[in-house]
């Protein structure tokens, strides 16, 4: 059935590994979108982040950890935002081994189709690589297909803080088939990225 997944942005601290386990999914090929569901035949090789500044249409940012044909792309595992900002933020899965043009590229639609089984966290770390001493205040906006709707987390909204040393930000995608309840803790992690972040006062 199916085998979770466990990416991981690398950024200037190394690699940080995520082994977690939820017996009620057996191991299997792929990524399975809802135990019992639909197969995705190809599995996301990235994560990506899309940071927009709600009062400044010039301020985007990126972040994207990929995998591509086994060759880690971390160039762009990190973000640089304005101090004392909000920000709309948008999560993608891809699979970067097709072309951007390719069907099978763009993965966040069968993420979608499944939302009643996940769920998107983001958690601030201020043990890693400096201290983000302002942490970073975050909302999810959109919501899954479920009976009685509840959070999905495919479209975020963030606030920085006036600190401008870097910390890291961990962005998970959390399989909840037949458990999901609104919180992180149920079912396992498919996909961990963790991101170096920058707020700095001089940005916009």
């Amino acid at each position: 059935m199916t085998r979770k997944a466990t990416f991981v942005f690398i950024s200037l601290i190394g690699i940080v590994a995520v082994a977690s386990t939820w017996e009620a999914c057996k191991k299997g090929q792929g990524i399975h979108l809802g135990c019992g569901g639909p197969m995705v035949g190809n599995e996301p090789t990235s994560m990506m982040l899309i940071f927009s500044n709600v009062n400044n249409a010039a301020d985007v940012d990126t972040a994207l950890w990929a995998n591509y044909h086994g060759n880690i792309i971390a160039s762009q595992a990190h973000v640089t935002l304005s101090a004392n900002a909000g920000y709309r933020v948008n999560v993608r899965f891809l699979n970067i081994n097709y072309p951007a043009t390719s069907s099978s590229y763009d993965v966040t639609p069968s993420v979608q189709k499944e939302s009643s089984s996940y769920l998107v966290c983001f958690t601030d770390s201020l043990s890693m690589y400096g201290n983000l001493a302002s942490a970073l205040n975050w909302a999810r906006l959109d919501l899954d297909n479920s009976v009685e709707p509840m959070p999905l987390g495919l479209t975020d909204s963030f606030w920085t803080g006036p600190d401008s040393t870097s910390g890291i930000m961990a962005a998970t995608l959390h399989h909840q088939y037949k458990v999901k309840n609104g919180d992180c803790e149920p079912g396992y992690i498919d996909i961990q990225a963790l991101d170096t972040i920058y707020i700095s006062p001089s940005k916009g």
